[in-house]
């Protein structure tokens, strides 16, 4: 009876207390509005764009289900067993050069069947039917292709282009393409044609790079369980299959690292949005200190009023979380609007639930965790403090002051743990963040000591303004850590940002090689190696067979099952290149066991990288099966290397011993080292003598991967931005809130003498200072984030 008594006094008392509205609350809702905004922003747009991938997922696939070869066909059995399933279509894709006239680009070559698309369809400029337009006319194949390479090879629609020995009419532009895979970027423009005419090309004979896609639009049943029951008439084939809910895997784990990481850019935020809410807290109790005082003197007990003002702050975080919500889930639709087609996909439409339920819970959270303490403080205090008209330092708040918000802090690391997904990363964040909030609290300790302990200006404004910094009760700590995490992070992803384009751009590009040219046929390489290596400035030529497999089983174990560390999954999750070398390539540097003799000729060997290795919980004489041309193949690991892959010479994370691969039908890689006004020479000499060699400018890549560190970055330091955009909101809180005293003071030191110059320039010593001593500190403090 007495709790249902109490808790009807404290929401009475919650509802007299808010009837003036939320005047002296702006900086409170700010803060909170800003977080729970980005929260929501972030994890809407993730949303948004996972329904839209799962929507269209037909589409991006091509079909229901996939089955995915590299430099192989499915054989007459197995294609016919695929077709009993339902409707296929091929498509196969490789990397190629185009030529016009005297200009060669490096393409993106797909061809397709009669059944092409399964779902969806291939937008054209201009319109007109795909079949029709690369079936062709007068004998010749037609094809159709980007704009950016009509562009490049200075084509129009009906122009003639050139792959390997067959010529191609133009005869339309790609807007877009259903099963189009979205790509940070690409090494050349996209160009159709037939598989016919593919074949014509030369560039699907024995060994070459081709990767070939049996899209399946089932006749009947689940997906799931069609690709088992393939998978048990054809095991271990080395192929991949996978249904319709895991097309498009890159993107899927592309929106899943930025959600997290932006999510916790935003929670940064909030916490230190957490300030101001404290200082909002504060400032709002101090207030109503008379007020307090009275309803204590009058029979108010402490629950009560703790009740009551709790109350008071969870009705103002719901507001404030509820602004931030409602802004945050127009972002998909903002996406849209303002962005439209430039999105590589499109957006569900809709509110999703899952991240506003994150925001609110992070938002009150917060809320709780920064204000409960400040209120049991203002009600735990005698009542004779409180007519005094302020609260006495040294009052704590007991054990509760201390347990409450001890209690939300946990929660909010609990919450962070839940939604992260990764517990190092959530490990991390927590770890970083207390660590900040020490490294800061530090710092704001040595600012007020060497503000104590400077010289003496004999100007009396500049001596007050110093002395501010370290009087008792100056919000030093508070504006040094809000404004120093925001200037932090950015400091920090501009720098990483900088110093990764400047090693792409200097460092990297200056031992990168110039070219590698792919799908050398075997019959071609020594004539090649004589071209490139007679052409004047050419310093360097290296080459190297290669041949693509699957890693299929680590140690005897499933590769699914073998507990892959997450940095080199990648080399798991597709096919790979894999190389055979008799003797020890030049620059190996083994970490562990040795290398075979040059003429070995035994058992399967392999040589791994450190990484790999280290990734994989392989030692030396642990073995690795690879699936190559659908033989599995089982080798004993021989040698560990220590690879440096920054100089992106040629390097293989997986060797073979002669004996093997070498029997297999091959291609060549070659890397080719040359001074920049003999590039244009190679290009042209390669392209001329070897049409169908691909061939890959590195400077090109590494400026496309430049300008995709330049946008990312951008949208980690917008999100960064809001952090210190809670900052100034902070600051201006702490100087609202302490505003009574420095009037107080103002009065004084105009008593004693002091001009409205005289106090300007004590505020701007002040804050001038903290300003200063913030951004140097932040600076040291993004660097060192910025280096690990």
């Amino acid at each position: 009876m007495n709790l249902r008594h109490d808790i009807s006094m404290a929401w009475v008392l919650a509802l007299r207390e808010l009837r003036h509205g939320f005047r002296g609350f702006g900086v409170f809702l700010g803060c909170l509005v800003l977080g729970v905004f980005t929260i929501t922003g972030v994890g809407s747009f993730s949303e948004s764009a996972r329904q839209g991938l799962l929507r269209d997922a037909r589409s991006i696939m091509g079909g229901d289900l996939e089955v995915r070869l590299t430099s192989r066909t499915l054989t007459p059995d197995q294609e016919s067993f695929v077709r009993s399933r339902g409707m296929v279509s091929r498509v196969t894709t490789t990397r190629t050069m185009a030529r016009a006239a005297e200009r060669s680009v490096l393409v993106e070559l797909k061809g397709v069947d009669a059944e092409y698309p399964l779902y969806g369809a291939v937008a054209l400029a201009g319109g007109g039917d795909l079949q029709d337009l690369l079936g062709g006319a007068d004998g010749m194949p037609g094809a159709v292709a980007d704009r950016l390479l009509l562009d490049r090879l200075g084509l129009d629609v009906g122009d003639i282009l050139r792959i390997g020995p067959q010529s191609f009419r133009l005869r339309g532009v790609i807007v877009s393409e259903p099963d189009r895979v979205v790509q940070a970027f690409a090494l050349g423009p996209r160009m159709m044609i037939s598989l016919t005419a593919l074949e014509k090309t030369g560039l699907t004979g024995p060994g070459a790079l081709v990767r070939n896609g049996y899209r399946v639009k089932l006749f009947s049943g689940d997906p799931g369980d069609v690709i088992e029951r393939v998978e048990a008439v054809y095991p271990d084939q080395g192929w991949s299959i996978r249904d319709y809910t895991r097309a498009a895997p890159r993107i899927r784990r592309l929106l899943e690292r930025l959600d997290i990481n932006l999510t916790l850019i935003g929670l940064g935020a909030l916490l230190v949005g957490g300030l101001g809410i404290s200082g909002a807290v504060r400032g709002y109790l101090g207030a109503r200190l008379g007020r307090i005082a009275i309803m204590k003197c009058v029979g108010g007990t402490g629950p009560v009023l703790l009740g009551s003002y709790l109350l008071q702050v969870l009705i103002l975080g719901a507001v404030g979380s509820g602004i931030g919500m409602l802004l945050g889930s127009l972002v998909p639709w903002g996406a849209s609007v303002l962005l439209g087609d430039a999105l590589p996909f499109h957006l569900a439409d809709g509110i999703h639930i899952g991240p506003l339920i994150r925001a609110a819970l992070f938002g009150i959270c917060t809320t709780l965790a920064f204000s409960s303490r400040t209120l049991v403080k203002g009600v735990r205090v005698p009542p004779a403090t409180l007519f005094r008209g302020y609260v006495a330092a040294r009052n704590g708040g007991g054990v509760l002051g201390w347990a409450l918000p001890g209690f939300f802090f946990l929660v909010l690391i609990a919450l962070v743990f839940a939604f992260a997904g990764n517990g190092k990363l959530a490990l991390g964040f927590v770890c970083g963040t207390m660590a900040c909030f020490a490294l800061f609290h530090m710092a704001a300790g040595a600012v007020r000591l060497l503000s104590r302990t400077a010289a003496r200006f004999r100007n009396p404004s500049l001596r007050i303004g110093l002395a501010q910094i370290h009087r008792p009760g100056a919000p030093t700590s508070g504006l040094v850590f809000a404004l120093g995490l925001g200037l932090t992070c950015l400091v920090a992803v501009a720098l990483v940002n900088d110093n990764l384009t400047r090693a792409l751009s200097t460092d990297i590009a200056g031992r990168a090689p110039s070219f590698f040219f792919m799908d050398i046929q075997s019959g071609d390489a020594g004539r090649f190696a004589e071209l490139v290596r007679s052409e004047p400035g050419v310093t360097g030529f290296s080459r190297s067979p290669v041949i693509r497999g699957r890693i299929v089983r680590i140690r005897g174990l499933d590769a699914a099952e073998a507990g892959v560390a997450p940095e080199v999954s990648w080399a798991v999750r597709g096919d790979r290149m894999f190389t055979f070398a008799g003797p020890m390539p030049e620059g190996t540097l083994l970490a562990e066991g040795s290398w075979w003799s040059p003429e070995y000729d035994g058992a399967p060997l392999i040589s791994l990288t450190s990484d790999l290795a280290r990734g994989f919980g392989m030692t030396v004489g642990d073995e690795l099966t690879v699936n190559v041309l659908g033989r599995p193949i089982t080798a004993k690991l021989a040698n560990i290397r220590d690879v440096d892959w920054t100089t992106l010479n040629m390097q293989f994370a997986v060797i073979f011993a002669p004996g093997v691969l070498n029997r297999a039908p091959h291609t060549w890689l070659a890397a080719v080292h040359a001074d920049p006004d003999a590039e244009s020479r190679v290009f042209s000499a390669v392209a001329d003598t070897f049409p169908s060699v691909a061939i890959i400018r590195l400077r090109d890549v590494l400026d496309n991967v430049a300008s995709l560190f330049s946008r990312m970055a951008m949208v980690f330091k917008g999100v960064a931005s809001l952090a210190l955009i809670t900052g100034f909101l902070v600051l201006a809180g702490t100087f609202s809130a302490d505003q009574h005293r420095r009037i107080y003071d103002a009065v004084v030191y105009k008593v004693c003498g002091a001009t409205r110059g005289d106090i300007l320039l004590a505020l701007i010593t002040e804050f001038a200072v903290l300003g200063a001593a913030t951004g140097v500190i932040a600076c040291l403090t993004g660097a060192l984030a910025g280096w690990a």
